[in-house]
C-alpha cells in the first residue's frame, strides 16, 4: 500500500489489465509479498497460485489464469516461479487500454490530484508505486484452497480499505467482477460515484471504446490541478471523454456517459 499517513485526495478504483509489462528490476515478489497490512492475505494467494501451477490440469489452470490453451504451459511456468519473479511499480506493470490512456506509467503517485488504486486477484489492492510481478490470475476464478478470489479479497480487504477510503470521494470504474471484491461496508464508508458507459438505448457502450474513455477520465482527474470534485454534476461540466460522448448527471452518485456516435 502506498502512503504512510492520511490522504484526503479523491480516489479512483481501477481493474488491472490482462496485458502486463514483462520483467522488472524490483525485488523478487517473494521478498516483498508480506509487507503491509495485506501481507498475510497476499502470502496465501501466492502459495495457492504456486500450488495450482504444480497440481491443476491444463483446462482448470487456463480458467484460473484467464488464458487460452496455447498459453497454459507458459502460464504454468510463470505461476510456479512467481515468488522469484522481479517486480515493477504497478503503474508501470499494467499496460492495458485503460491504463495506457490514463498515462499511469508516466504518472507520479505523489503529484497526482487523485489516488489511483488497482483491484488485483493476486495482491488485493495496490497503489501505483506498489511492487507487482508479471502474473496471470483472474479475480472471477476459484483458486483452491481459497475458493472464489473475489469473495476471498472482499473479506480480506474490508477493514483496511474501509479505513483508507473513509470519508473520501471515490470514483468506481470497476467492472462487475472486480466490484464484487469491494465489501458493502467499504462503500458505505466513502462517497462513491459510479460512471455508467451506455448507448442511447441504455445498453452498455462498446467495450473497447469504454476502456479508452475510462483512461481519459483518469488522466484528466490526475492532472486537474485543482483537487477535483467527483460529484456527478461537477464532473459533467468539464470532463472530456472524446468525440461522440455526452455526460449527464443522473443521480447524486451516478454519472452517465452516453456514446452518441
Amino acid at each position: 500500500m502506498t502512503g504512510t499517513g492520511p490522504d484526503a485526495r479523491p480516489v479512483v478504483l481501477l481493474p488491472p489489465s490482462k496485458g502486463k509489462a514483462a520483467g522488472g528490476d524490483g525485488a523478487p515478489y517473494g521478498d516483498v509479498v508480506e509487507r503491509g497490512p495485506l501481507g498475510a492475505a497476499r502470502g496465501q494467494v501466492l502459495d495457492a497460485a504456486v500450488a495450482a501451477a504444480d497440481q491443476l490440469e491444463d483446462a482448470r489452470l487456463a480458467r484460473i489464469a484467464g488464458v487460452g490453451g496455447q498459453a497454459v504451459a507458459a502460464t504454468r511456468r510463470e505461476l510456479a516461479a512467481l515468488a522469484d519473479a522481479p517486480t515493477l511499480p504497478a503503474g508501470q506493470r499494467y499496460t492495458g487500454v485503460v491504463h495506457g490512456n490514463a498515462g499511469l506509467a508516466r504518472l507520479s503517485p505523489e503529484d497526482s490530484d487523485v489516488e489511483v488504486l488497482v483491484l488485483s486477484a493476486l495482491l488485493g489492492v495496490v497503489g501505483l508505486a506498489d511492487p507487482v510481478p508479471a502474473y496471470r490470475l483472474e479475480l472471477a476464478a476459484s483458486l483452491p484452497p481459497l475458493g472464489g478470489l473475489a469473495t476471498f479479497w472482499r473479506d480480506a480487504l474490508a477493514a483496511d480499505l474501509a479505513g483508507r477510503l473513509a470519508g473520501r470521494q471515490v470514483l468506481d470504474l470497476l467492472p462487475a467482477a472486480h466490484g464484487r471484491a469491494v465489501a458493502p461496508s467499504v462503500r458505505d464508508s466513502a462517497e462513491v460515484v459510479t460512471i455508467v458507459f451506455v448507448s442511447p438505448d441504455g445498453r452498455a457502450a462498446n467495450a473497447a471504446r469504454t476502456k479508452v474513455a475510462k483512461g481519459r477520465v483518469v488522466a484528466q482527474l490526475a492532472g486537474a490541478g485543482r483537487g477535483p470534485d467527483l460529484a456527478p454534476s461537477a464532473l459533467a461540466g468539464w470532463l472530456d471523454l472524446g468525440q461522440g460522448w455526452e455526460l449527464e448527471a443522473r443521480e447524486a452518485d451516478t454519472l452517465a456517459a452516453v456514446y452518441l456516435g
